[in-house]
């Protein structure tokens, strides 16, 4: 079972426009190499909210986006514990950390390969019993896709008070508070070629108002804004 997907972007160049990060409900690892020198290698938790920053100058970036459930294998904590922050792999892993960035800016070439190595060299060691929670887990993402709750946790045979104690330790968010996220991602998608009353309702919201509430609680400003490139300030790198 493959717990993470990696993307790996270079010559990134700075359009001076500012960049969005998305709500989103996975977590990632991410290595970032900078003109100056710097690097950064950092864990990314779960978002409910969207947030913008200046665009610059990024030479290489490799982003490890971890699959539902699996972040509390390889980060080593509740993922509850970082929703909403950015914070150094170093904090996490302690040594191990700093070595795996050491290697990095040894041979960035190779950076993806040496990531990925690290992370599965953390999950051999992790508890089957944690495995087991994943695969639950994971099993539980794809049918709130479609289903609701109570449903999802009958068919599973755990009650929704499990369900939500399981989502919140190795997703970081609750059922609901992911199913909100997919629908402001899934809304992101679509809103180019559909818009108005049937994309909210084909999306799962009660009516188009309530579509734009949430878009606009989730992304700080309303949808029409954000598709015409209105963004708020970028605040932070």
């Amino acid at each position: 079972m493959n717990h993470w997907e990696t993307r790996v972007t270079t010559d990134m160049l700075d359009d001076r426009r500012t960049q969005t990060r998305m709500p989103d409900g996975a977590t990632s690892l991410i290595f970032c190499l900078l003109p100056d020198g710097e690097s950064h290698l950092v864990v990314l938790g779960p978002r409910t909210r969207a947030s913008y920053y200046p665009g610059k100058d990024v030479p290489l970036t490799v982003t490890v986006r971890f699959r539902p459930g699996s972040a509390r294998l390889l980060t080593g904590v509740p993922v509850s514990e970082i929703v909403g922050r950015t914070l150094p792999l170093s904090d996490l892993w302690g040594p191990p950390a700093t070595r795996l960035h050491h290697d990095l800016l040894a041979d960035p070439t190779h950076a993806s390969h040496r990531i990925e190595q690290a992370l599965r060299e953390r999950l051999a060691a992790q508890p089957k019993v944690v495995a087991s929670s994943r695969a639950l887990v994971s099993a539980a993402t794809l049918m709130l896709a479609s289903e609701r709750v109570q449903d999802t946790a009958r068919k599973l045979s755990v009650s929704e008070r499990h369900l939500r104690n399981l989502f919140t330790d190795m997703i970081g968010l609750s059922p609901k508070q992911l199913a909100r996220v997919n629908r402001i991602r899934t809304v992101l998608s679509r809103a180019e070629r559909e818009r108005g009353t049937r994309l909210a309702t084909d999306i799962g919201y009660y009516d188009q108002s309530h579509m734009g509430a949430e878009f606009r609680s989730a992304m700080g400003v309303p949808l029409g804004a954000f598709m015409a490139g209105q963004l708020p300030p970028g605040e932070c790198c």
